[in-house]
């Protein structure tokens, strides 16, 4: 497939591109789904609702917007969640979403062209764009007041302005990253520092989600941290966790050696692999030296445990397992989301426990600095805080769409961590 094929309809000329596009059609979900419960790779086969179009490349809808060349996009775990048709029929973020979608909302790309009244970058800035549409993005003055004070992720008009219903890109109809080029708001942007990589800045957004799960956190430094999940956001949070805020001791729970190996060389004290819940109560106990307390029926738990966690699972199961080890009166973050099911949760109750959502990033506040977490991120590279390298592990042209969410979906044998699609 040739990129910007340019053609002439009513002596205009018209260049597009080939862009992974995804369609809520009721039949192709449907073929989607049961093809995928026989095999996931069945969910983005040819005649589902994910597939290759030819579409005009976008133009800038304003003057205050760039068109970014794609250099490198990461699949996120929340793309092969839609991707595999997972969620709840009443989950009221579809409020916030429209089809049908270019997916990819984790860009790095260069600016080739920008509007007369851009003034953040210029044509060849290497950079890093946040994917949050809020008001600036959609023209919308003055701002509303949750976007007044940085906070982005909980805009009140994402339904509204210039651009169609949604909270970022590739949940957005016209608006995603899984093509070569891309129109964002100069806001949206923020320049690469000349000693960093694209494949180090393309970490820039599920690091900066570890980021503000942190934050949310509130660490102090001698407590123990558990890290439930350890993909490339837990991962990311281990490395936050130990090299950002100096915190003594991180325990893990993941699904795979390759997990643990990559957690305890970024700095983990101790890695859970254990998939049984009544299993996993019992390991981090005895690790914690916290006495059990057992019902007639149903898990262990304690009273004591570890001082605070960031469930990257957020499942009925893994919140259970962390409100029955986790101390009386600790603190519990999630950053992910899951479709919802039964769990007990009177030890939340009983031992006072605090258990927070973490939604994305926005401008935060750290160490007397405010500033958009994209530039704190790109700070920690820039300090060597941080090294992100690894954490790239398979890269794909768009073509091989398949065989990239293949990969994403075979951790156990592929030892995937971040998944990119490149362009050339």
């Amino acid at each position: 497939m040739i990129w910007g094929v340019t053609f002439m309809i009513e002596k205009k000329e018209i260049q597009t591109m080939p862009a992974l596009i995804f369609e809520k059609k009721i039949g192709k979900m449907v073929k989607a789904f049961f093809r995928g419960r026989k095999n996931p790779s069945g969910y983005w086969k040819p005649g589902g609702p994910v597939g290759i179009k030819e579409i005009p490349i976008p133009p800038l809808i304003a003057e205050d917007w760039v068109l970014v060349k794609t250099a490198l996009s990461g699949i996120c775990g929340s793309d092969m969640k839609e991707l595999s048709l997972s969620g709840a029929i009443d989950n009221p973020i579809q409020t916030l979403i429209s089809f049908p979608q270019i997916m990819g909302h984790e860009p790095t790309g260069i600016i080739e062209k920008v509007g007369s009244n851009v003034k953040k970058v210029k044509p060849g800035d290497r950079v890093a764009v946040s994917p949050w549409l809020p008001c600036a993005p959609r023209g919308i003055t003055p701002e509303c007041p949750r976007c007044q004070i940085g906070d982005y992720t909980h805009c009140k008009n994402f339904q509204k302005g210039q651009l169609p219903q949604g909270m970022h890109l590739g949940v957005t109809t016209g608006y995603g990253a899984f093509a070569p080029y891309l129109t964002v708001h100069e806001s949206q942007c923020f320049i690469i520092p000349e000693r960093i990589s694209f494949e180090q800045a393309v970490l820039a957004d599920p690091f900066s989600v570890a980021f503000h799960s942190v934050l949310t956190l509130n660490p102090e430094s001698n407590s123990i941290i558990l890290v439930y999940g350890l993909g490339v956001i837990g991962l990311s949070i281990v490395m936050c966790l130990k090299n950002i805020f100096n915190v003594e001791h991180v325990i893990g729970v993941g699904r795979y050696p390759f997990q643990k190996e990559m957690a305890m060389k970024f700095g983990a004290d101790h890695v859970f692999l254990s998939n049984r819940e009544d299993q996993l109560i019992e390991d981090i106990a005895g690790y914690m030296e916290s006495e059990l307390l057992t019902p007639d029926k149903g898990y262990k738990w304690s009273i004591s445990g570890v001082d605070g966690i960031i469930d990257n699972i957020a499942s009925s199961k893994s919140l259970e397992v962390g409100a029955r080890i986790l101390k009386s009166q600790g603190r519990l973050v999630f950053p992910g989301v899951n479709t919802p099911k039964r769990c007990e949760m009177t030890p939340h109750y009983f031992k006072e426990l605090e258990i927070i959502g973490s939604n994305a990033f926005s401008v935060e506040f750290f160490e007397g600095k405010r500033a958009h977490a994209f530039e704190f991120f790109l700070n920690f590279l820039v300090e060597k805080k941080i090294d992100t390298t690894p954490l790239v592990t398979h890269k794909f042209s768009l073509e091989q769409y398949q065989d990239a969410f293949d990969i994403m979906a075979r951790k156990k044998n592929s030892q995937a961590v971040k998944v990119v699609f490149e362009f050339t």
